[in-house]
């Protein structure tokens, strides 16, 4: 069917990262209660900066659109996981707010959540991980680049 061994390593490496998303998501979806594993990464951005994000830093920093990411934060604000409070400094602008409910999200079995990501990466080496994560910011900074280069 494919031969892999002589397929292009970077062929391989671009499906696999298709692959392992798709993945990650539905092991996700199917172990989380009541939110979907791209509404618990926009919860768990939210801690990536120093102050409550706007919809703006959300969005830019997941890589959606502004539009994608205003759905995903108006379904979190409905099931009260997060407030949206209006930016003091810029009137157009909104903050997105962790509530309470947002640090007891619950998941489906005992043992999938933050242990999941510990079991996920037990595979690699301390140094297959740093490499892995050194590799994955250069293709996300590649990424930044590319996206300009086709937005001018």
């Amino acid at each position: 069917m494919y031969d892999f061994e002589h397929m292009d390593k970077r062929l391989i490496a671009y499906v696999n990262i298709f692959i392992c998303a798709n993945r990650l998501q539905a092991i996700m979806d199917s172990g989380l209660e009541d939110i979907t594993a791209k509404q618990w990464l926009a919860i768990t951005m939210i801690d990536a900066f120093p102050e409550p994000p706007t919809l703006k830093q959300m969005s830019e920093l997941s890589g959606v659109t502004h539009q994608s990411m205003r759905q995903i934060v108006d379904r979190l604000a409905e099931k009260g996981f997060i407030e949206v409070v209006p930016d003091k400094r810029d009137k157009r602008a909104i903050r997105i707010v962790k509530t309470e409910l947002a640090n007891e999200i619950r998941t489906k079995k005992a043992g999938q959540d933050q242990s999941f990501v510990y079991r996920l990466f037990d595979c690699l080496t301390e140094e297959e991980t740093a490499a892995y994560c050194s590799a994955l910011a250069k293709l996300c900074d590649r990424l930044n680049e590319l996206k300009g280069e086709n937005d001018a």
